[in-house]
């Protein structure tokens, strides 16, 4: 379900301080992991860089990923996705036709909502349990993925070799 302009907004709050996200669009290298940092995740969390991945790996992402978060997703909740001040759903995880554009009539013409990708290609993209248990952002400059959360860090861990995600912390 797409989230109307007033509800994506109060995700954005919600994100903003629970997480304390700081969006900064220079990249500093990922030696710089504890020189402000985009974020302050609730133990346990992880960061994994995505430099070097093949095409092939690319590819694979949006599968794994999305597995790794319907395995991580408890039977009945749902989790939000967000494309950082453009738009966010609230979806299940186990129902694949909730994850897809959304087309919508607006005033001069047409505007298409996009479902965030797993691959930071150049937004912030975000998927959150609907509690804040557990996530996965993307941040785009840096190449990386950070996550924390004790059901998602396994699920992760295990597809990040194939992946070739290298884990920072």
């Amino acid at each position: 379900m797409l989230l109307n302009e007033q509800e994506t907004g109060i995700l954005e709050e919600r994100v903003s301080l629970t997480l304390r996200f700081r969006p900064d669009a220079k990249y500093r290298g990922h030696s710089l992991l504890w020189w402000k940092r985009p974020f302050r995740l609730p133990k346990p969390w992880a960061v994994y860089a995505l430099d070097g991945m093949s095409q092939a790996q690319i590819e694979r992402m949006t599968p794994a990923v999305k597995n790794a978060l319907l395995q991580a997703t408890e039977p009945g909740k749902q989790l939000y996705a967000m494309d950082w001040h453009h738009c966010a759903f609230l979806y299940d995880p186990r129902k694949e036709h909730e994850q897809k554009r959304v087309k919508l009539a607006e005033e001069g013409g047409k505007y298409r909502a996009a479902f965030p990708f797993y691959y930071p290609d150049g937004d912030y993209y975000f998927f959150l349990d609907e509690d804040f248990r557990f996530g996965y952002l993307g941040h785009p400059w840096r190449k990386e993925i950070w996550a924390f959360g004790a059901a998602l860090l396994p699920e992760l861990d295990r597809i990040a070799p194939d992946l070739g995600w290298k884990r920072l912390r």
